[in-house]
């Protein structure tokens, strides 16, 4: 958390070792010791802010129905709690979601390797989280980048310009627009 507020507060280029050091209160050895540079205390920190999102989607998904008998209800649940989980973290860590957008570049070298590794993870559960539905008819059969844009896509745009302050109304009062909108754009019938 701390060497989060160092990039959110001064960027990751204008971000020094010692700053992250006098901020987590460690010694200037331990950091190294531990990630080896700031790129990868830099991919640490984004790898975090992935995971904390991840875990969240996964207890919504989890508490809705999966099995043999699906319904459309059940997929439109489905996407409304991907958006509910995005809706959700951007409102409850804006910090870390301010940095997960501007900085993705910014994940390099092993932490790149490191976070393409769990966005992998990651995006096979979603795809087979969904896949029963798609393959019942209840949501279209776009390639997996296409879903995530239609179903997220709004909510991030938004999600950017609330939290840069152009937009003042918070991204939570938009929680069941942006899921009905994303259901109107993935349902099949």
């Amino acid at each position: 958390q701390q060497a989060l507020m160092c990039f959110v507060e001064h960027g990751v280029p204008g971000t020094t070792i010692d700053m992250i050091r006098e901020a987590t209160q460690t010694s200037v050895g331990s950091l190294y010791h531990h990630f080896g540079n700031k790129d990868a205390i830099v991919g640490a920190v984004y790898r975090e802010g992935m995971r904390d999102f991840a875990m969240l989607l996964k207890g919504y998904l989890q508490d809705l129905p999966k099995g043999q008998a699906l319904s459309e209800q059940d997929a439109k649940d489905g996407v409304k709690a991907l958006v509910f989980a995005n809706v959700d973290w951007i409102s409850q860590q804006p910090l870390w979601a301010q940095y997960v957008f501007q900085h993705r570049a910014s994940v390099v070298g092993q932490a790149k390797l490191n976070f393409n590794a769990d966005s992998n993870m990651f995006n096979s559960f979603i795809t087979n989280w969904f896949a029963p539905y798609i393959e019942g008819g209840f949501i279209k059969d776009y390639p997996l980048e296409l879903l995530n844009a239609f179903v997220t896509g709004p909510v991030h745009n938004y999600a950017r310009h609330w939290l840069a302050g152009r937009h003042e109304v918070p991204l939570s009062e938009y929680r069941e627009d942006f899921a009905e909108a994303a259901w109107s754009a993935v349902r099949s019938s």
